[in-house]
């Protein structure tokens, strides 16, 4: 569903590009395309689906429509439909670039016919050279069809166009270890893990790749780093799937919401610690673990809240004042920073980070000479542990 939200967002972008010069369709397939994309903006899917196949009935000429529907198709995995109304939508416009793409994807991804989705993106990159997404599905049919060399140039300039492209990194980290250039593999790898260090075949292919060159404790290293990468994953798939079956299971929620938060997705563990605060709220660990999230979103005012609730059932926990005071010091509430900061001093005076913290809310509040005072004792714990 993200997948379509962003593709129909694109699309509609697109279409109102178009609309001023686009060509004068049926009256009525004009009206039931303009209510189809309105039921779509407001989340209705089978209305605009029904609306917009009737506008094709009356005009197939509607290019947009046709790739719109190819989208929902694609959504609703009814993968042949959305191949052909992709193709008829680049027959109503041999120009529409974002039609031969999904048509591309539907092709390569979906239905595994390398050789016509060639063609297809080979067409897209005709219309147009400085699509990264084109090209990045045409380096990976060149790879699957053993073009090795085309492959490789074909996926650099994709990353040229877009250096953010997963895809086209581990596509081309993967080409590389066909070729046995094992550092160029090892250098591509590296940097897709450090875009996204919980993608567990990257680690696995690093893994490979140093293996090969003899370096055999990296290696090692980047194979233990896929297994448990590839534990996590299949322990997500089970809490997911256990969650839609026992919705009430507060524990699952919670362990569901802690490897979310372990792979920084934010937005799904949210979710799930919110799902089983509400079921167990009694428990502190579902608030410290909501704290920290919406910390790192930098949703400050709700993490504060959320520390608070910690506190009224733990209030002698220094880690939790710190925490705390840190949500209060992002909200520039510097007296209630320092009020916490030293409550965790209090709690526990040998820990120098707190001193560190709480120099740094009596700077920010103006008392620079408590702030030099508190820094000191910060230097003094640091030096004694070393």
């Amino acid at each position: 569903m993200q997948l379509f939200r962003y593709t129909f967002t694109l699309l509609i972008f697109l279409h109102a590009l178009l609309a001023v010069g686009a060509p004068r369709y049926h009256p009525e397939a004009s009206r039931l395309y303009d209510a189809g994309v309105r039921a779509l903006t407001h989340g209705e899917q089978e209305k605009a689906q029904t609306a917009l196949e009737k506008a094709v009935e009356l005009d197939g000429s509607i290019a947009d429509a046709h790739c719109i529907l190819g989208v929902i198709y694609k959504d609703a995995e009814e993968i042949h439909a959305a191949a052909e109304a992709f193709q008829r939508a680049t027959i109503a416009d041999e120009n529409y670039i974002e039609a031969y793409y999904e048509l591309g994807d539907v092709l390569l991804i979906h239905l595994s016919d390398t050789a016509q989705a060639t063609q297809v993106l080979q067409k897209a990159v005709a219309i147009d050279a400085d699509h990264a997404r084109a090209r990045t599905l045409l380096g990976i049919a060149y790879f699957r069809d053993n073009r090795t060399d085309a492959a490789i140039n074909e996926l650099q300039h994709a990353i040229k166009l877009d250096p953010t492209s997963q895809m086209a990194r581990y596509t081309l980290g993967t080409a590389f270890l066909q070729q046995e250039a094992w550092q160029s593999a090892i250098d591509t790898f590296k940097k897709l893990i450090e875009m996204d260090p919980f993608h567990a075949k990257a680690h696995f292919s690093l893994g490979t790749a140093y293996r090969r060159i003899g370096e055999m404790e990296v290696a090692q290293k980047s194979l233990q780093r896929f297994e448990g990468l590839s534990v996590e994953e299949e322990q997500l798939t089970h809490l997911k799937r256990f969650v839609q079956q026992s919705p009430t299971n507060a524990e699952a929620w919670y362990r569901l919401g802690r490897i979310q938060l372990k792979r920084q997705l934010w937005r799904e563990a949210t979710h799930s610690l919110e799902r089983y605060v509400t079921l167990a709220p009694q428990e502190t660990r579902g608030y410290e673990a909501l704290g920290y999230v919406h910390f790192q979103q930098q949703n400050y005012k709700q993490a504060a809240a959320m520390y608070q609730k910690v506190i009224q059932q733990k209030p002698n926990v220094a880690t939790y004042r710190n925490s705390l005071g840190g949500a209060y010091l992002m909200l520039e509430q510097y007296p209630k920073a320092i009020e916490q900061y030293q409550t965790a001093i209090h709690l526990k005076p040998s820990e120098p980070r707190f001193y560190l913290n709480l120099s740094k809310a009596y700077e920010l509040a103006g008392a620079q000479a408590e702030a030099e005072k508190t820094y000191k004792e910060y230097e003094r714990l640091t030096s004694k542990s070393k």
